[in-house]
């Protein structure tokens, strides 16, 4: 569809999906609070989707699937599934390396991948790009996949998940990276493995964005200028974020309704260096270089595709 001008200012309209726990809504306060997506041509506005999954799809999805937003966040793994099952969706400029984490009670023998042979693993879902890397690894650097040799239960949403590691219904939690901190602040938890670190595990070295800002084929074709416009917000946003402390005190008044100042640290400093604006060829070399190592290590059957199809990645709205 063609962006509508009922916007603020008579702009047009750019509508996102994006969960209420998730990062993205701390870069979104930031670009309204500044006005950068007015100053780049274009109202953004936002939809707070459920933390849950039905069949394949998470809510996000099923909320751009369904034409109700024109943009989300969502991972390369997830997109080259859709597009090999028939939905055109296309990854057009990256968020970042974001990717979770491995958490286990303080008083666990867990120390790392070669301790997880027999436990019983809690995730989000068995096809999260987390869980991916996570087996990957552990078939790589010590000969086993814990999808075969665990039990694993599938949480279905981050919040049910945080409450089976909370009453010990599992003995780890492969979480999202942002919900880390507060469970570890606690001191009832503790961190085992940063899923990024896996990925230099498997010999890959340098920065490989996780999830990227994607829309239909149909919408992006459509649209280009206002695509264009949002890359340059979003770049200007995330720049501010890096350089400006302030804003982030805000956020954590704002948006994270009041978080401790401590983890509110953790938080910023992890979200800097995760954060990505670099789009061009030598970034999906080294994305194509990822996926083709954990299709070494665990064939299509790990990833639920063998290739990444044409049309993943488009470029031409960075710069």
């Amino acid at each position: 569809m063609t962006a509508s001008n009922n916007g603020s200012g008579g702009l047009p309209v750019l509508r996102a999906a994006f969960e209420p726990t998730g990062s993205p809504r701390w870069f979104v306060y930031a670009m309204k609070k500044l006005g950068l997506d007015a100053k780049h041509g274009f109202d953004l506005q936002i939809t707070l989707v459920r933390d849950q999954i039905t069949g394949a799809f998470q809510s996000f999805e099923v909320a751009l699937k369904e034409d109700a937003v024109d943009l989300i966040d969502v991972d390369w793994i997830v997109i080259g599934r859709h597009r090999s099952d028939g939905l055109p969706l296309t990854a057009f400029f990256p968020y970042g390396r974001i990717a979770g984490g491995l958490v286990v009670p303080s008083d666990s023998s867990i120390s790392g991948l070669q301790d997880l042979r027999g436990k019983r693993i809690g995730v989000v879902r068995l096809r999260d790009k987390n869980w991916v890397i996570l087996r990957a690894a552990c078939m790589k650097q010590f000969g086993f996949d814990p999808q075969q040799e665990n039990t694993v239960v599938e949480a279905l949403s981050k919040g049910t998940l945080a409450e089976m590691l909370k009453d010990r219904q599992v003995q780890a939690a492969l979480q999202w990276w942002q919900l880390i901190p507060p469970l570890v602040a606690t001191g009832v938890y503790r961190r085992v493995v940063d899923v990024l670190d896996l990925i230099a595990d498997l010999g890959i070295d340098g920065a490989v964005p996780i999830t990227l800002f994607t829309v239909t084929e149909a919408f992006a074709q459509r649209n280009p200028e206002l695509l264009r416009g949002f890359v340059r917000a979003f770049c200007d946003t995330a720049a501010y974020l890096k350089a400006n402390d302030q804003i982030w005190v805000e956020i954590g008044e704002q948006v994270m309704g009041g978080i401790d100042p401590r983890i509110l640290t953790i938080l910023r400093d992890s979200w800097r260096r995760r954060v990505m604006t670099a789009w061009d060829g030598a970034t999906v070399h080294q994305i194509e270089r990822l996926f083709d190592e954990l299709l070494k290590v665990g064939g299509g059957p790990l990833l639920g595709i063998d290739r990444l199809p044409p049309g993943t990645f488009t470029m031409g709205f960075a710069g």
